[in-house]
């Protein structure tokens, strides 16, 4: 205690005391590992050029299309660009490497050849961006594959949840088909009936839902909610039911009864490829996605049943482990300990 009396000097206001921790030094970071990308992810040409096609070809669909007895074609390939886009082009949530399906590009093409071939009105535009945007995309791959090799190497994409990915592709199939024509009379699509028109809500929230599913986002508590469960379940078995009347109102013509015919009032012979395919894609939509979240909602029980089973093995053999007895072999004997022999 000997500075008990020393006094303390003041060194004024002019002083101040920062505390500040140490930084580490550049030597002491952590260094990646070897190969590891030490920036963004650089862009592919094959992906940026084959999005790019799609846009087209999906402008192309999404104009006056050039013929109406073929509108559910370009319904189904509308979806498929829509899904390609999101799954594995530039609207992907993570970056990817990997080139475009050629399935949905091609599916544009032939819709657009058959708006050329058939056109009606001011429809060859729109046909000819379909082929063109659809042929950009198909192509890409080939077109910018020195461009491609220059780059380093990819890292390997992030997974896409299939049973995800694959729900927002049968909504997709419902939310395109149901405002199109289902007969040939004004006011007579998939929207004309207040079923029509829940069911274009669900698949909506459907549709949200399997894209934060997809990439396993932040509102994923949100999907997997009681209220939004709910509705999950409803809408593909409203859109089943929607799409199955449709399909018997265009198939029944005249014979059908009159609560079908005053849903969609149709005038004359209904051709079924017209106005048949877009009920058909609705019925093909909601049943695609009931069996995915069947399948998805079987393989949850099966994984919760296994992690349950596996807790109470843990919690079993832990309490064998206390009393001091061997674990269960194989036959579910217990394995006998050899004891030293007392002399």
């Amino acid at each position: 205690m000997k500075n008990k009396e020393t006094e303390i000097m003041s060194l004024g206001s002019a002083f101040e005391v920062v505390e500040e921790q140490p930084q580490a030094s550049a030597a002491t970071a952590p260094r990646p590992p070897a190969g590891a990308p030490t920036g963004p992810t650089p862009l592919r040409k094959s992906v940026s050029g084959g999005s790019i096609g799609l846009l087209i070809a999906l402008a192309g669909l999404m104009s006056p299309y050039g013929a109406p007895q073929y509108q559910g074609v370009a319904a189904l390939a509308i979806a498929l660009l829509v899904w390609n886009l999101v799954s594995s082009g530039l609207a992907r949530v993570k970056p990817t490497s990997t080139a475009l399906k050629p399935f949905g590009p091609a599916l544009a093409m032939v819709a657009g050849a058959l708006g050329i071939a058939f056109q009606e009105g001011s429809g060859l535009l729109g046909g000819i961006l379909a082929v063109v945007g659809g042929l950009l995309a198909i192509a890409a791959p080939a077109i910018h594959k020195g461009a491609d090799a220059k780059l380093p190497p990819a890292p390997p994409d992030a997974p896409v949840d299939e049973q995800f990915s694959k729900s927002f592709l049968a909504y997709m199939l419902v939310l395109i088909s149901l405002p199109m024509a289902w007969a040939n009379g004004e006011g007579s699509s998939g929207l004309a009936t207040y079923l029509g028109v829940i069911t274009f809500l669900c698949c909506v929230l459907g549709l949200w839902a399997s894209w934060a599913g997809m990439w396993k986002m932040w509102s994923m508590p949100a999907v997997t909610s009681g209220m939004l469960g709910l509705v999950l379940f409803l809408a593909p078995v409203e859109a089943v039911l929607l799409g199955l009347f449709g399909v018997a109102r265009v198939a029944m013509g005249a014979k059908a009864p009159s609560i079908l015919a005053n849903a969609w009032p149709g005038e004359g012979a209904q051709d079924l490829l017209q106005y048949g395919l877009p009920a058909l894609l609705t019925l093909v939509g909601g049943g695609y996605a009931g069996y995915e979240l069947f399948h998805g909602a079987k393989k949850g029980l099966a994984a919760n049943k296994a992690k349950q089973e596996a807790e109470v093995a843990s919690r079993k053999a832990a309490r064998a482990t206390r009393r001091g007895d061997a674990p269960a072999n194989a036959d579910g004997n217990k394995e006998k300990s050899a004891k030293p022999n007392k002399k």
